[in-house]
C-alpha cells in the first residue's frame, strides 16, 4: 500500500489546532449570548474556555514538530485560529477597554491588505518577539476577562498589549513594503 494513502488526512498538530478552533467558536457563542442578553462578558466561563484555547496554542506546533507533520497549511490554520481567539477575546473585554478591538482587528485587516497587496503575501522572517507579542496580547485579553480584575487594571494592561502588537504589525508591514 502506498504510504501516502496510509497517512491520516489531517495531521495530529492540525487536529489540535482544529480542537482549539472549536473552543474559539464556543467562546464566540458564549460572548455573543452574553452581549445579546445584556449580561457581563467578563466571566469565569469565558476565562476558562479562553485559557484552554490559549494554552493549546503551544501544543499544536509541538505536536506537529514531534510527529514530523509540520505543514504550511497547518501554520495558516494556526494563525487563523489565533486571530479568531484574539478577536473574540477583544470583544469580551471591549466593554471596559474598547481599544481591545484594535488588537482584535489587526489580523483580519492584515489579511485584507494581503488580498489587496501582493507584496504582503510573502513569508515573514522568523522573529521571536512577534510570537511573544501575540501571545501576550492573547493572554492579556483572555485573563482580562476575569471578573475580579479592576477595570483600570484591565484598561492599562490592554492598552500596553495592543500597542506592542500594533508596533509588531507596523514593523512587519514596513518590512513587507521594503523587501
Amino acid at each position: 500500500m502506498d504510504p501516502a494513502l496510509r497517512r491520516p488526512a489531517l495531521p495530529p498538530g492540525d487536529r489540535v489546532t482544529l480542537g482549539r478552533g472549536v473552543l474559539v467558536v464556543a467562546l464566540a457563542v458564549l460572548v455573543a449570548r452574553s452581549l445579546l442578553a445584556g449580561d457581563p462578558t467578563r466571566t469565569w466561563v469565558v476565562v476558562g474556555v479562553g485559557v484552554l484555547a490559549w494554552a493549546l496554542d503551544g501544543v499544536d506546533g509541538y505536536v506537529a514538530r514531534r510527529t514530523g507533520t509540520v505543514t504550511d497549511r497547518g501554520a495558516v490554520l494556526d494563525s487563523g485560529v489565533d486571530g479568531a481567539l484574539v478577536l473574540v477575546a477583544s470583544v469580551a473585554v471591549a466593554g471596559v477597554a474598547p481599544w481591545a478591538l484594535v488588537g482584535g482587528l489587526l489580523y483580519p485587516v492584515f489579511l485584507l491588505v494581503q488580498a489587496w497587496r501582493p507584496a504582503w503575501r510573502r513569508t515573514l522572517p522568523h522573529r521571536a518577539w512577534r510570537k511573544v507579542a501575540g501571545g501576550t496580547l492573547t493572554g492579556t485579553l483572555v485573563l482580562g476577562a476575569a471578573p475580579f480584575w479592576p477595570e483600570a487594571a484591565v484598561q492599562v494592561a490592554v492598552v500596553v498589549a495592543v500597542a506592542w502588537v500594533a508596533w509588531s504589525f507596523l514593523v512587519d508591514g514596513l518590512w513587507l513594503e521594503r523587501t
